[in-house]
């Protein structure tokens, strides 16, 4: 699922939907990837063979390192340097190596690239409550010029609290880096 199929997927949960306009969908897809990546992040491993060399360049969706470790789980010296991940070697490492790096989930188009599906559900979740808010306010407004009755929607304040408590979800479940060691 691509972030603007999910996208897709939130928006057909309101009726009515009143937030329509693309760009504010936009902004609120970004916002929920955004939060998503700072606030929990996600870790993607990129096995490296020896005839790669020790100039890797970055992955498509690269972010930051977090570590390379040899088929030993020792840590073996990197640097990133003008779009590459160079690697310092002593000579006692053992190939393969795997490295570990946090993925960009916000600066990539969206529609190229597939969601992780161990985040969709957490991203569709905190995406629905920020339209929510807005989309609240839209009925509330309606309602009022209308003349119906509108204690039935939920105040401004408990669709705050909503946003809240899932970024605190989010921050609980934070991405686990595994461990390299030193030697």
């Amino acid at each position: 699922m691509t972030p603007t199929e999910l996208l897709e997927s939130v928006k057909a949960r309101f009726n009515p939907l009143l937030v329509r306009e693309e760009e504010t969908l936009k902004a609120f897809l970004i916002k929920a990837l955004t939060t998503y990546q700072d606030r929990a992040g996600v870790v993607k491993t990129l096995k490296l063979e020896k005839a790669g060399g020790t100039a890797i360049p970055l992955p498509e969706d690269y972010l930051s390192l977090v570590h390379v470790t040899d088929n030993n789980g020792l840590l073996v010296y990197s640097d990133e340097l003008s779009g590459f991940i160079e690697l310092e070697l002593t000579g006692s490492e053992r190939w393969p190596f795997r490295m570990l790096y946090l993925v960009n989930l916000r600066d990539r188009e969206l529609d190229e690239w597939q969601v992780p599906p161990a985040i969709i559900g957490m991203l569709e979740e905190y995406l629905e409550a920020l339209i929510n808010v807005r989309n609240v306010a839209r009925q509330r407004r309606a309602s009022i010029d209308g003349k119906f009755d509108y204690s039935d929607l939920p105040d401004e304040a408990t669709l705050y609290a909503r946003v809240q408590e899932i970024e605190e979800k989010m921050s609980s479940n934070r991405a686990i880096i595994p461990g390299a060691t030193i030697f």
